[in-house]
């Protein structure tokens, strides 16, 4: 018995498959990435299934090319007593990017771009979100980026 995608519940009605494409808004974007309009993109299937599907960010500041922190705000994870969820991700120009999304969906960010052109192409692993969706603004008071104390790093560890 494999998976079903359109499956048939006991009173016989379908269900079917749904796909939303979400954009990254601005509040859930750091100060320290730019997108572009059209590529900031991403799925969420069945209601909670996120699929990365075309986020790319870049560096604002062509002087501070090396990113870390915080610095995307996705959907909260449903399974959060595991570990955050870890990944990799490239540049267009080569650069290997880490990533972490901890229980309340913070994406942190480790990396170096090539040069103010190159940008990294965010296509983080699927995963569950909680329902209703879940998000974490960025916390801005008085003018100042407020951001919180407890940020997960990759490991080197397996």
């Amino acid at each position: 018995m494999g998976y079903q995608s359109d499956s048939v519940s006991k009173e016989t009605k379908s269900i079917e498959n749904t796909q939303e494409i979400l954009e990254v808004k601005p509040e859930h974007l750091g100060p320290s990435l730019l997108h572009s309009p059209v590529r900031n993109r991403y799925s969420v299937i069945n209601a909670n299934l996120v699929v990365g599907k075309d986020i790319r960010l870049r560096a604002r500041d062509a002087k501070q090319l090396e990113i870390a922190g915080w610095q995307v705000s996705l959907p909260a994870p449903l399974v959060t007593d595991q570990s955050d969820y870890y990944g990799l991700c490239q540049t267009e120009k080569g650069n290997t990017f880490n990533y972490a999304i901890d229980a309340d969906g913070r994406l942190f960010l480790y990396g170096t771009f090539v040069d103010s052109e190159d940008h990294v192409i965010l296509n983080v692993n699927p995963y569950l979100a909680e329902l209703p969706l879940r998000y974490v603004d960025f916390g801005i008071r008085g003018g100042e980026l407020i951001l919180p104390p407890d940020e997960p790093r990759p490991r080197d560890e397996f």
